[in-house]
C-alpha cells in the first residue's frame, strides 16, 4: 500500500480554494476511486462522493521513510 496526496478544486468553494486529502491506495487509480463517483471526463471535470463537482489537480505519491 501506497500513501496518496490528491489536490483538488471544488465549484461551490470560494475562488483559490484547494483541498487536500490523502489516501492509502495500491496505484492512483484506486486513490481517486475513493474519492470520486466515477473516473474524470475528458474536460478534466469529475463529481465527488459527496456530490460537489470539481477538478482534480495532482496526484502524488508520499513515501514515508
Amino acid at each position: 500500500m501506497n500513501r496518496y496526496e490528491i489536490k483538488y478544486t471544488l465549484n461551490d468553494m470560494p475562488e483559490g480554494y484547494i483541498g487536500l486529502t490523502t489516501k492509502w491506495a495500491k496505484d492512483q487509480k484506486e486513490a481517486l476511486k475513493y474519492i470520486l463517483k466515477k473516473a474524470p471526463s475528458k474536460n478534466g471535470l469529475c463529481t465527488f462522493k459527496k456530490g460537489s463537482i470539481g477538478r482534480i489537480i495532482s496526484v502524488q505519491e508520499k513515501n514515508e521513510r
